[in-house]
């Protein structure tokens, strides 16, 4: 499909940039383009994007606080023969935001409503392709539970798992992360990839055990943990 073609009908769960806007796939950028509605998880920084990119397709939020709402709405969109774009606010949707949702919906209802990957940026594999490790197997915690307890939990039932394990963080508990999984888990490296694919872009080695060193607290977090046998 290009952007000239008629756009089937369906929900297109589109990646976006996590950063730099020239990651952008030629494929969204038809599907952007053609869309009868862009539904997004933040319709500011969906914007942002569409204005980039000179689109002026509709474009309509989904908010996690009203989901029940978007998601009846988006569905009787879909069975009016729309085709819906869905775009997160960076990277790949239904990795850590709420299009998982609308397409549970439409799983679990069976509706005959083609969802279909339009692949691209995601910091998960941005972060383990320069990692050095072997990413099989390899675990995607997301983002942790804010509550210390609740996260040094998390870490704890992760020790027994001989892999590469994913975690994302925000720059407020960045410090509490690492030093957590310094503590409770000593024996991996750590590489931390700070603003990826963004002007400041930086990647930080951690040894098994520690030392952390010093580095700018800006900006959103990928956290690899690697195996024991990766640091050495």
């Amino acid at each position: 499909m290009t952007a000239t073609e008629e756009m089937p009908a369906g929900l297109y769960v589109a990646a976006t940039p996590i950063g730099n806007l020239r990651d952008i796939t030629l494929r969204v950028l038809d599907a952007l383009k053609s869309a009868d509605l862009i539904m997004a998880e933040d319709t500011r920084k969906a914007g942002l994007l569409l204005k980039h990119f000179e689109i002026s397709n509709a474009l309509k939020s989904f908010r996690i606080h009203r989901m029940r709402e978007d998601t009846e709405y988006a569905l009787r969109e879909l069975a009016a023969g729309k085709s819906i774009v869905f775009v997160t606010d960076a990277g790949t949707p239904g990795i850590s935001d709420p299009v998982s949702h609308l397409i549970r919906e439409i799983r679990q209802r069976k509706l005959s409503v083609p969802v279909i990957p339009l692949p691209g940026a995601s910091a998960m594999t941005a972060a383990l392709s320069v990692s050095g490790w072997q990413a099989n197997p390899s675990v995607f915690a997301g983002f942790l539970s804010p509550k210390s307890g609740k996260r040094r939990k998390s870490l704890e039932q992760m020790r027994e798992f001989d892999g590469v394990i994913v975690i994302y963080e925000s720059v407020h508990r960045i410090d509490r992360l690492l030093e957590e999984i310094v503590q409770i888990l000593p024996d991996r490296p750590v590489l931390v990839g700070r603003e990826i694919t963004k002007i400041h872009e930086q990647f930080i080695e951690i040894p098994p055990g520690g030392p952390i060193p010093d580095f700018v607290r800006k900006g959103e977090f990928t956290v690899l943990v690697g195996r024991p046998d990766d640091g050495k």
